[in-house]
């Protein structure tokens, strides 16, 4: 049986969760290689996010503690999908890609890199208007990836 790459992207939203669950249960084969795709804000970004950051040079101990802060929480999110792979996969691999570009550039770089056959991820579930002006890390996979992409959403 030939080995296949699966890249499945999480970020511990429900719909992430879910597409982890459908693709164990209903696509997974004991040869498939599975790499687990998480692209976190950069955490110079994050300071903006949480406010913590108005203007100006950033204080030297808020910049360490944004930093830990975003180690810790990617950590966290490791040990929760290896928890829910447990038992169920022989083959996966954690990759995290702190992104400087959108979620959905870096997804598409991991399965590049690592020579992916099929890419599966959550939706959000934006509508078209939505999608239209903000974007959707789902859209902008499937328009990009030079390989099949499966796409879990619920309603």
């Amino acid at each position: 049986m030939a080995t296949r790459t699966v890249v499945i992207a999480v970020d511990g939203s429900e719909r992430a969760d879910a597409a982890l669950s459908w693709y164990l249960e209903h696509l997974h084969k004991p040869e498939n290689d599975v790499v687990l795709a998480h692209a976190p804000p950069e955490p110079s970004a994050a300071i903006t996010f949480t406010g913590m950051y108005t203007a100006g040079p950033i204080p030297i101990d808020t910049w360490k503690q944004v930093v830990e802060e975003h180690k810790a929480s990617v950590k966290k999110l490791q040990e929760k999908y290896q928890a829910a792979c447990q038992g169920k996969l022989e083959k996966v691999k954690w990759v995290v890609k702190v992104r400087r570009d959108s979620a959905g550039e870096e997804i598409i770089k991991v399965a590049e890199e690592e020579k992916a056959d099929m890419i599966v991820m959550g939706s959000r579930g934006l509508g078209t208007i939505r999608r239209t002006i903000l974007g959707s890390v789902s859209d902008y996979v499937l328009h990009h990836s030079k390989v099949p992409v499966i796409v879990y959403t619920t309603h």
